[in-house]
């Protein structure tokens, strides 16, 4: 055989390996993004904005008031849309006047909008039941007789639960809309402690988590599940170690066969996070909060410079053999907690307030118990955005800067397994509220924001932890439709169902084809991700 021949022969054969290597090294990498439907609406400087909620693999629900009466009464527009974002129906709702919306709550087969009458924590409720399969209407009425101040809104059985502080203290109350009667559930009602989550597990029981915020030395976080009539099945009390204060929790809701709670934990009476905390309830046993710092996560501080993460993370090796509290904190909060068989996936992004303050706590409560402001209704507060906590959490009025998006994994047992972050491009909101989402594949991480008229998608490939970053333009209705503005601050990015995201905001859009050239409108993307 020719010998040069067999040179060249052997030189491609290595080439073909190398690709085929190469090729096989990448392939997790290689996701595609689609935009599959569109819904859109023409919108008015005098319209309302609708409130966005998914319906899961029913689709999603519009909401809006509308400057509009009949009989003496405010009109509401409620629209369904299927998962190709085709309208299915379209309800109108009466309210009285006077009563705002405070919460909404979506099952598989109703969605529960809440409204109070007037400012005042005196004011009654109303609270209006649609059935997603055929429109039909029902209203119930609650009176408190006293004052009551609401943070939390969900649904149990036949019961609504309403979460919130009686005398600053918290309380829990269960209007059974069968029988028209309200109670107060036992077992609350003790100074200087905050109600930071009420959650309705898979089964028809409910959880609450409170922690004690006392300048005492014996501080704890109490856990408790409740039936859907309010008798207790589980309290689980843990300390809280000194000098530390839990901030925030988020409970799973037994989609595992465990309870476990996650959050953040920083300094004593401080606003800033020091890192990541979890517990595991067994009520039958001792047990310690499981506290993870910031410069043990492999991904969480890279929003920062290279230089200064390595620095940091040194830092925390020194500090956790020294048994100190590390001296690096951000302003973190945790908004969506997955569960999957193999574990818990938590969403948190890293913020950065846009005025001075204060970064401690000076009362004798972290946070005000109701919270009044242009984002309720849009923000974490309610339970339809999955897995997000209440408004006595670390929220703020003050406008603020999203820096990072990350999603922490846990183990059944609550011990971190791996994370990743997304570093976000100057995202400004008036509020702490809800900038990112995520979606996870058998293998694969998304990270996903919407920025102007851009969907920004990291992958990561969580084998051997290959990342690809994606930027996709929002796709409009029509050809020759041109996006000319994004409205600054409307919209956002949620997840919805498998492997399926959407978009929505305020566009203004020009097609040079159409009589009407320029065109305002309300739109949602489907996003999907492979």
């Amino acid at each position: 055989m020719n010998l040069r021949y067999l040179v060249r022969r052997t030189d491609t054969s290595i080439s073909c390996v190398c690709l085929l290597i190469c090729s096989l090294l990448t392939f997790g990498l290689s996701a595609q993004v689609s935009q599959p439907h569109r819904y859109e609406r023409l919108h008015k400087n005098s319209d309302d904005n609708f409130h966005v909620i998914s319906l899961k693999e029913d689709g999603i629900a519009l909401f809006r008031e509308r400057d509009k009466y009949k009989n003496n009464n405010k009109l509401y527009e409620l629209i369904l849309l299927d998962t190709t974002l085709q309208e299915k129906k379209s309800v109108e709702l009466e309210v009285k006047e006077r009563y705002r919306l405070v919460g909404y709550e979506v099952t598989s087969t109703q969605l529960y909008f809440l409204f109070r009458y007037g400012e005042s924590t005196k004011g009654e409720f109303e609270c209006v039941e649609v059935t997603l399969s055929n429109g039909n209407v029902a209203k119930f009425n609650i009176k408190p007789d006293f004052e009551f101040r609401l943070s939390h809104f969900s649904q149990v059985d036949r019961s609504l639960i309403l979460g919130g502080y009686i005398n600053n203290e918290p309380a829990i109350l269960l209007f059974d809309v069968s029988s028209a009667l309200l109670k107060v559930v036992p077992g609350f009602f003790q100074k200087d402690t905050e109600l930071v989550d009420l959650r309705v597990n898979q089964n028809s029981t409910f959880n609450t988590v409170t922690i004690d915020r006392g300048t005492r030395g014996d501080r704890k976080l109490t856990f408790k599940t409740f039936d859907s009539n309010g008798k207790i099945l589980i309290e689980d009390v843990v300390p809280i170690d000194e000098n530390i204060s839990v901030q925030n929790g988020l409970t799973s809701t037994l989609e595992n066969e465990d309870l476990l709670v996650f959050g953040n934990w920083g300094e004593k009476n401080s606003k800033q996070s020091k890192g990541f905390y979890s517990l595991k309830i067994d009520p039958f046993n001792d047990q310690k909060i499981k506290y993870v710092d910031f410069g043990q996560f492999q991904h969480f501080l890279e929003y920062l410079n290279p230089k200064r993460v390595a620095r940091l993370k040194e830092i925390s090796k020194e500090d956790k053999s020294d048994g100190k509290i590390p001296s690096f904190s951000a302003y973190v909060m945790p908004y969506r907690l997955v569960e999957k068989p193999e574990g818990y996936l938590l969403l948190a992004e890293v913020y950065t307030p846009n005025s001075n303050i204060n970064p401690y706590y000076t009362g004798p409560y972290y946070y005000s118990p109701y919270y009044y402001g242009p984002a309720m209704g849009y923000g974490p507060y309610f339970r339809s955005r999955p897995y997000a906590p209440g408004p006595n959490d670390n929220r703020t009025n003050t406008s603020i800067r999203t820096n990072q998006s990350a999603v922490i994994s846990f183990n059944n047992s609550g011990e971190v397994r791996w994370d990743q972050s997304y570093k976000l491009e100057d995202i400004d909101l008036p509020s702490t509220e809800q900038a990112s989402d995520f979606l996870v594949t058998k293998n694969s991480v998304f990270l996903v924001y919407k920025k102007e008229f851009d969907i920004k998608v990291k992958a990561i490939d969580l084998p051997d932890d290959n990342t690809e970053e994606i930027t996709e333009k929002i796709k409009p209705s029509e050809n020759g439709d041109e996006i000319r503005d994004e409205e600054e601050n409307e919209g956002g990015v949620r997840f919805w169902y498998g492997n399926n995201l959407y978009v929505w905001g305020l566009q203004t859009i020009r097609n040079l084809s159409k009589e009407d050239r320029v065109r305002d409108v309300f739109y949602i993307n489907k996003v999907t991700v492979k």
